[in-house]
């Protein structure tokens, strides 16, 4: 209880900036001899609260912009090593990996093995946002608000990967590690605690092929389990052979030890049916699981694209979050989808990015970038609705603008593309939304306007 109670407020004081500082300062006055901990684990923390100390000494000579990286990533450590504390069985590999972070990313040490470090940084917040908790999801977004900048294609990839899992037990299967049972029911009991519990949890209602599937292999497990009650009982179900109830006529009464064993059968089989699973209750499970986790990783994406618009990987980012629109069951993760793809577009417009002293400007290959709208607009063919095609031509003429602002002579390969789609929309070899086309000349009369 204390510990639910604990975390809530932890939860509640980080939402300010300055609240950063309470877990780092309970942290380093508490004194943790009523944990028991292996030699190990204890030099593990010892090793993670001098680290600690390490980040916060650096924060004092550190510019705003240092000082706020430094201070998410004594945070984190401070989170872990309360993980730790609380005898979380992967609470000191994870120190290990933010070791490898803190090297990398503070002290500017080269990794012998060439790895990849906001990979790394990437997997940890995952890691965080999988789990019920209010204060993990708030950690992880302050975290990557402060290494947004850091984080490669590679490792955004990790995040849009998950954006493209099924809604389902199977995707649910492949994003977690089924396997560790422990780990499963610590994190069930971490959820049950309702100040724990993010309070955005969305309960799906399941629909679809996994639920019909689902409610079969429930109906023939009852099935099963009504035919050994049936057995213990000598009796039978009411929709059988009317003709057995005449059998139950010549049946004798039954001793106390025919009762008995009787009793005890009765027992067994109960219990093996409160034992049964109830699959479509694990298939809703499931897919809110894997739904939730969607929304929280567009949410640390929409906090990328408002702080690095400008950058080559956040255009990396258009095709999966229309895939994502496209491909989800959930119509909440498919606006959520096309939120980020609308706040990327006002960040480009903005003149300068969230967190940034001045506009960043980046060199890009104008081939690469021409066949990034190619491919929106093969996206903008495959779905009809409204909501998608408005999705597509945002982002369409995202593309086209960040060509038109390195060069405007660009507009005519652009303007290439959307003639060719054009051409195929009228002789019938593609089907879009006439609004795809009705935005570019709206486009194009925005830029003639301003150019006069």
């Amino acid at each position: 209880m204390f510990r639910g109670r604990l975390t809530s407020a932890f939860a509640h004081l980080i939402s300010d900036p300055k609240g950063f500082s309470y877990p780092i300062e309970l942290l380093q006055s508490v004194k943790t001899d009523a944990v028991e901990m292996e030699d190990e684990v204890e030099a593990a923390k010892d090793k993670a609260l001098a680290t600690m100390e390490k980040l916060l000494k650096k924060t004092k000579k550190a510019t705003e912009k240092e000082k706020t990286s430094l201070e998410a990533l004594a945070l984190l450590y401070a989170l872990v090593v309360f993980q730790l504390l609380n005898g979380e069985s992967d609470a000191a590999s994870v120190l290990d990996e933010l070791k490898l972070c803190y090297d990398k990313l503070i002290r500017g040490k080269e990794d012998e093995e060439g790895q990849d470090v906001s990979q790394v940084l990437v997997e940890i917040l995952l890691s965080l946002m999988s789990r019920s908790s209010l204060l993990l999801r708030k950690v992880a977004q302050h975290v990557f608000t402060a290494f947004a900048g850091e984080i490669t294609a590679e490792g955004l990839a990790l995040m849009t990967d998950v954006l493209g899992a099924s809604e389902s037990a199977k995707g649910q299967q492949a994003l977690f590690d089924q396997n560790d049972d422990e780990e499963h029911d610590h994190d069930h009991e971490d959820g049950s605690d309702d100040d724990e519990l993010d309070s955005d949890v969305e309960m799906i209602s399941a629909n679809g092929d996994a639920d019909d599937d689902a409610e079969d292999g429930e109906d023939a497990e009852m099935a099963a389990l009504d035919k050994a009650l049936a057995a213990a009982l000598d009796t039978h179900r009411l929709d059988e052979d009317a003709a057995a109830a005449s059998e139950s006529d010549s049946d004798a009464d039954m001793s106390d030890s025919e009762m008995l064993q009787l009793d005890e059968k009765l027992v067994e089989i109960f219990a093996a049916r409160k034992k049964t699973p109830n699959k479509k209750q694990e298939a809703k499970d499931a897919r809110a699981t894997v739904v939730n986790l969607k929304n929280r990783i567009l949410d640390l994406l929409e906090i990328y694209v408002r702080r690095a618009p400008e950058k080559v990987e956040a255009y990396g980012l258009i095709l999966p979050l229309l895939r994502c629109m496209r491909e989800t069951g959930t119509k909440q993760v498919g606006e959520r989808a096309h939120s980020v793809l609308a706040a990327f577009k006002k960040a480009t417009k903005g003149g300068k990015a969230e967190g940034e002293d001045e506009e960043e400007k980046v060199d890009f290959d104008i081939l690469e970038r021409i066949e990034l709208l190619k491919e929106i607009h093969e996206e903008a063919a495959k779905d009809a609705s409204h909501a998608f095609a408005k999705a597509a031509s945002t982002a369409s003429l995202l593309v086209a603008s960040s060509l038109y602002r390195v060069d405007k002579r660009l507009v005519k390969k652009v303007a290439g593309v959307y003639r060719d789609t054009q051409v195929q929309w009228v002789m019938g070899e593609k089907k879009v939304a006439a609004g795809l086309f009705v935005d570019w000349v709206n486009w194009c009369q925005s830029h003639a306007g301003a150019a006069q």
